[in-house]
């Protein structure tokens, strides 16, 4: 079953022969797409685990549609249908899922202007006001970082063959916390960038011991090392 409206909510475009209010198409328009924003997020915590940026964004895609549903109610515009949930899939990667993030956050920015140029009610325009800001200044800066930090990893890991879909793998907190220290190093991680096919396949608790030695013969040399100085 289609939404009455449909052309008018895939196409984010208010229409003036339509036989209802442009303020009644404006709140459709911007509900159907927070239905697809929460869709997306919420698929790929699914496929990705509950980790940020898109667990805690899916939450506050949440709240944005409990704004416009207030306007619905307030303004006695019916809902419009949800598809989105059958509707939507994930890309394979992770760095592929910021990217598609990052372009629907950007485009979500631009029909909020959009609408805001279409609708003179106060109440409504402030409630757009405030979705647009949290598009732009919160949700948008954080894919953009979870975008660039993939870039990274995803990156590093094809230097050491390993494919995309591998990269996310999770092999203790241990080898994960190294393994992103790396990638963040890039070039600068130097000849430990040879060791990460070997922490890939390592227990946690042999990496633990790797670290907790490493630290050890440091120390030692540190020891000696003030050791010969005072004699």
């Amino acid at each position: 079953m289609q939404n009455y409206d449909e052309f008018i909510l895939r196409t984010q475009r208010i229409d003036p022969r339509a036989p209802y209010p442009v303020v009644h198409q404006a709140v459709r328009i911007a509900l159907y797409d927070e239905y697809a924003a929460r869709s997306f997020y919420a698929r790929v915590a699914e496929a990705f685990g509950a980790r940020p940026p898109f667990a805690n964004i899916v939450r506050s895609e949440e709240q944005h549609i409990a704004v416009l549903l207030g306007l619905c109610e307030r303004f006695g515009i019916p809902r419009p249908l949800d598809p989105f949930p059958q509707e939507t899939n994930v890309a394979p990667t992770w760095l592929a899922n910021c990217q598609r993030a990052v372009n629907g956050e950007i485009a979500n920015v631009h029909l909020y202007a959009y609408l805001l140029t279409q609708v003179a009610e106060p109440e409504v325009r402030q409630v757009f006001q405030r979705l647009q800001a949290a598009s732009l200044q919160n949700h948008l800066p954080a894919f953009r970082q979870a975008a660039s930090a993939a870039q990274a990893q995803e990156s590093y890991h094809a230097a050491h063959g390993i494919p995309p879909q591998q990269a996310y793998v999770r092999h203790g907190p241990l080898s994960d916390f190294l393994e992103t220290a790396f990638s963040q190093l890039g070039p600068h991680a130097g000849p430990l960038g040879l060791f990460s096919p070997l922490l890939r396949r390592a227990h946690p608790a042999m990496l633990a011991g790797m670290v907790a030695g490493g630290a050890g013969v440091y120390l030692l040399k540190d020891r000696i090392g003030r050791h010969r100085k005072e004699n």
